[in-house]
């Protein structure tokens, strides 16, 4: 699920980036670059990550590591941060920090998770598209405030964990419509460095078109190919691949408790 992971965040932060009142101010997994931006003002921020990863079966699974139902669990924090001045070692130091809760800053929490949500539900920018069309459906959505954990002080931050059911990653050689977009989205957006992300996934996805199909098959259920052949899927005597040679001419097939029986 590595590369439909990595999508999914990619096009939560485009699809939300200059659509809510964080402008901006969107980030994958982190903030760090913030501190520098903030001067005696307070802004809103988002950032979103992929936590972790579900993909139930059983030890008999009907399937391998590809192809499999999968939750991941989507993470997205709406901040309000503020900035101040400090003088270290004699130099101006921008610091950002939580802002502390008040009924302004409440209300910018309310709004930033209204529109944040609303973007990913029904924006038809093409990354939101792409979003959805990887988003299968979501589960279980839960959020929480942010506070210190030693004064009980809350914070202007809201962090919110929504379960969501996506698409099988895919098999070798194959790229779903919905992968295929969000490729050449990224592959038109140079400015955010995606170009060598993008090639390595098209080599990873493209490794496999050409294979027979009991290959194919055999990436789907993860099965070595003597079990593939004990079930009748393959490897077929006429695939190029093949492990074992076609039998050789005068050969006798002996079964016990019968007459031999030649070509």
């Amino acid at each position: 699920m590595s590369i439909i992971r990595q999508l999914i965040q990619i096009a939560a932060v485009e699809a939300l980036r200059d659509m809510t009142i964080a402008t901006d101010h969107v980030f994958a997994g982190s903030m760090d670059s913030l501190p520098g931006l903030l001067k005696d003002e307070r802004r809103a921020v988002l950032v979103v990550s992929i936590e972790e990863g579900e993909q139930k079966g059983r030890i008999q699974s009907e399937r391998g590591l590809f192809g499999r139902d999968t939750v991941l669990k989507l993470f997205v924090q709406a901040v309000v941060a503020v900035g101040t001045e400090d003088i270290v070692k004699g130099e101006t130091v921008i610091v950002a920090a939580l802002g502390e809760t008040d009924a302004a800053y409440e209300a910018l929490l309310n709004i930033l998770d209204r529109q944040w949500r609303q973007v990913l539900t029904v924006s038809e920018t093409p990354w939101a598209l792409v979003f959805r069309g990887l988003v299968m459906a979501f589960g279980e959505i839960k959020d929480a405030r942010a506070s210190d954990p030693e004064t009980g002080t809350k914070h202007a931050a809201r962090y919110t964990l929504a379960e969501i059911e996506v698409l099988d990653e895919p098999l070798p050689g194959s790229i779903p419509a919905p992968v295929e977009a969000g490729l050449i989205l990224m592959e038109a957006d140079g400015d955010e460095g995606y170009g060598e992300v993008v090639r390595v996934f098209r080599a990873l996805l493209s490794e496999g078109a050409d294979w027979a199909d009991w290959r194919k098959t055999q990436a789907l259920l993860g099965l070595d190919r003597d079990r593939l052949l004990a079930l009748g899927l393959g490897p077929l005597a006429e695939d190029e691949d093949r492990t074992t040679p076609p039998l050789a001419d005068g050969a006798v097939l002996v079964v016990d408790g019968a007459e031999e029986v030649a070509p």
